[in-house]
């Protein structure tokens, strides 16, 4: 994140001339725009502020200035209490650093309008439901990951479907975007695939069952739900949303060109 010289003073609770007088004498460990040309404002990036943090905490009447430039050659400034520090005066959405290329592999560059390619976003999903499911057999944790789980699953497949379907009616039914799905390529997905989808809309209609665990006591019912059967399952109904609807080649990628939308009503 980006930060002038005023916010770095206020953060750090020194003045301006003091973080200006830092700056400069330890430059060496300072990003370029801490201390730009003449004429151009100081920027300080989130590295420049963890230096300024352990130079202050080092810093006394008569401070070893050679020993803090030692300690941050050492990179004892990334250590845990001054990157607290720094999160701690961070928003959560930032503007995009200047420095940001390929290396950065810590978060990601949100931005207004698409950024996935066609069913790229509902593969995604996908992969975190299988991962989690995974995970939580592995853990033996099922019960206390099972709705999150199952949210995930079927939040997945239903973006399937209405990617799929090319579907822009408002709807979180499963079976409504089955039948659109079937009826545009004109004929049904074969068993059981097309009834283990329809068993997962006939308990969760509205897609709020998994999410809230929003079942009213007018449906009260009571299922094992075999989550190690369900991890078969659904990796069938995926592979079947694959080579049957999609179509999909040696390359991953649908036999017909699909349009490259990824808007989910």
């Amino acid at each position: 994140m980006n930060r002038t010289v005023a916010k770095v003073a206020k953060i750090l609770g020194a003045d301006v001339s003091q973080v200006k007088d830092w700056a400069r004498q330890f430059e060496e460990h300072l990003s370029a725009y801490a201390n730009p040309p003449t004429g151009r404002e100081r920027v300080f990036h989130d590295g420049d502020l963890l230096v300024l943090l352990h130079v202050q905490h080092r810093w006394k009447a008569e401070p070893d200035v050679e020993s803090i430039k030692l300690a941050l050659s050492r990179g004892e400034h990334r250590e845990g209490p001054l990157v607290e520090h720094l999160y701690l005066h961070t928003p959560l959405l930032q503007e995009p650093p200047d420095d940001i290329d390929a290396t950065w592999r810590h978060g990601v560059l949100l931005t207004g309008g698409a950024r996935y390619g066609y069913l790229e976003l509902a593969r995604n999903y996908r992969q975190v439901a299988e991962a989690t499911l995974r995970k939580a057999l592995e853990l033996d944790e099922v019960e206390e990951w099972a709705y999150p789980v199952l949210f995930a699953y079927r939040h997945a497949l239903e973006l399937y479907l209405k990617l799929i379907g090319e579907i822009d009616e408002v709807t979180h039914s499963l079976r409504r975007c089955l039948h659109l799905v079937e009826t545009g390529r004109g004929s049904k997905l074969a068993s059981p695939i097309r009834e283990w989808i329809l068993e997962l809309d006939g308990i969760d209609p509205a897609g709020t069952a998994f999410r809230y665990a929003d079942v009213g006591a007018d449906r009260y019912f009571e299922y094992w739900f075999d989550l190690r059967h369900f991890q078969f399952a659904m990796e069938r109904v995926f592979r079947a949303i694959d080579t049957e609807v999609l179509r999909v080649g040696a390359m991953g990628r649908p036999a017909k060109s699909a349009p490259r939308r990824e808007k989910e009503p």
